[in-house]
C-alpha cells in the first residue's frame, strides 16, 4: 500500500518551540513594558486570571480565539475601571471584531475556513493588536492618571444636584451586542 500524504494546517499542529518562544517573549515583553507605567488602580481578578489563557492561546496561534479572549478581558476590566480615553479607538475596534466573530453574519462571516489557510498573517496582526489592547486596559500607565481621579462608579456634576451612573456595559460607547461595522480584512 502507498503512503497517505496528509496536509496539515499550522494551527492544528503544535507550533515549533522557536515559534512558541518568539510569541511568548513578545507577549511578556509587551506586558513588562506596559507594567512599568503601573497597573490600573482597581483590577478585575477574572481579567488577570484570563491573561494566563490569553498568553497560551496567543502562543498556540489560535488567532480568532485570542481576539475573543482579549475582548473578554477588556470587558471584565472595564467593569472595574473606566478605560483610558486614549484607548477608545482600539476598544471600539476590539469590540466590533469580537462581536463579528461571536455573532456570525452568514452573508459575510468574519472568518472562514479559507482564512485559516490563506489569511493567517492578517489574523496574527489582529491577534497582536487585541493582546496589546487587553494589556493596555490592565496597565494604563501614566496616560490615565487623570482617569484615576474619576475611578468611582459615579460621576458628580459640578452643582452636585445630579449624579450620572457609569454604565460598564457601554464603556466604549457601544452596547453589549452592537455588531455594526465590519471587520472584513
Amino acid at each position: 500500500m502507498g503512503a497517505t500524504v496528509v496536509a496539515t494546517m499550522e494551527q492544528l499542529e503544535y507550533p515549533d518551540l522557536a515559534t512558541w518562544e518568539e510569541r511568548r517573549r513578545w507577549f511578556e515583553a509587551l506586558e513588562a513594558e506596559r507594567a512599568q507605567g503601573g497597573a490600573a488602580s482597581r483590577l478585575s481578578e477574572q481579567a488577570c486570571a484570563l491573561m494566563v489563557d490569553l498568553q497560551a492561546t496567543f502562543c498556540a496561534g489560535a488567532w480568532a480565539t485570542t481576539v475573543i479572549l482579549a475582548a473578554t478581558i477588556v470587558d471584565s476590566q472595564g467593569r472595574f475601571r473606566r478605560p483610558d480615553p486614549d484607548l477608545q479607538a482600539e476598544l471600539a475596534w476590539l469590540r466590533l471584531t469580537r462581536n463579528a466573530l461571536v455573532h456570525e453574519d452568514p452573508r459575510e462571516p468574519a472568518i472562514t475556513i479559507e482564512d485559516q489557510w490563506t489569511n493567517r498573517r492578517a489574523w496574527e496582526r489582529d491577534a497582536r493588536r487585541a493582546v496589546a489592547t487587553a494589556i493596555a486596559a490592565l496597565y494604563p500607565g501614566d496616560s490615565s492618571e487623570r482617569a484615576d481621579a474619576e475611578d468611582t462608579a459615579k460621576d458628580h456634576i459640578d452643582d452636585g444636584a445630579e449624579t450620572a451612573e457609569w454604565d460598564p456595559e457601554s464603556w466604549n460607547g457601544l452596547g453589549p451586542d452592537d455588531i455594526s461595522g465590519s471587520s472584513k480584512r
